[in-house]
């Protein structure tokens, strides 16, 4: 897969299903630099904002800009309290004023995972590039774990012919450890 510097794997990330078999995703290991300038109107209950091209993002938005920034198209999925896709800092918890549309066959790919998932959980960054889809799952370093929900829809989206290599677990650390 043509992905940029930042985001090749470097491992193997092995996740075990709830059907009792084991499956390898792959897995990259990126260093963000922390946002040290003023603090944004808001960050989502303290989550940690990142400094992409001295701009403040959430971590999930930088995985998305390193992807745009290589040529793919991306867009963060944003589920709680509703699915939203996002390309630009929230700035307020109503997502809905940044959502932006995505193509009909991605948002169909979401649909039939998510019915066979039985979740509305996603990876948080889906990401396509000519017939290549890529879904990325930002987890911060020594602090973050795959969930039930995120189990779950790893198995939907094997289910709906998603390659395991398509399914990237992003554990970024910062420039501070």
């Amino acid at each position: 897969m043509d992905l940029p510097k930042k985001l090749k794997s470097d491992g193997e990330f092995s996740v075990k299903l709830n059907s009792g078999i084991m499956t390898a995703l792959p897995i990259c290991h990126p260093t963000f630099k922390l946002w040290t300038g003023p603090k944004p109107t808001f960050d989502y209950g303290n989550k940690p904002i990142i400094d992409y091209k001295n701009k403040p993002v959430f971590a999930e938005l930088a995985i998305s800009r390193i992807l745009i920034d290589a040529g793919w198209q991306s867009i963060w999925v944003e589920t709680y309290g509703g699915t939203n896709f996002l390309k630009e800092m929230p700035t307020e918890w109503k997502l809905r004023s940044n959502n932006v549309s995505i193509p009909e066959n991605k948002q169909s790919l979401l649909q039939r995972i998510w019915k066979i998932s039985k979740t509305t959980a996603c990876f948080d960054v889906l990401a396509w590039k000519d017939n290549t889809v890529l879904f990325c799952e930002a987890k911060n370093k020594g602090k973050d774990r795959l969930t039930k929900p995120q189990i779950r829809f790893i198995e939907g989206a094997l289910a709906c012919g998603v390659p395991a290599s398509s399914l990237l677990i992003v554990e970024w650390s910062n420039n501070l450890k």
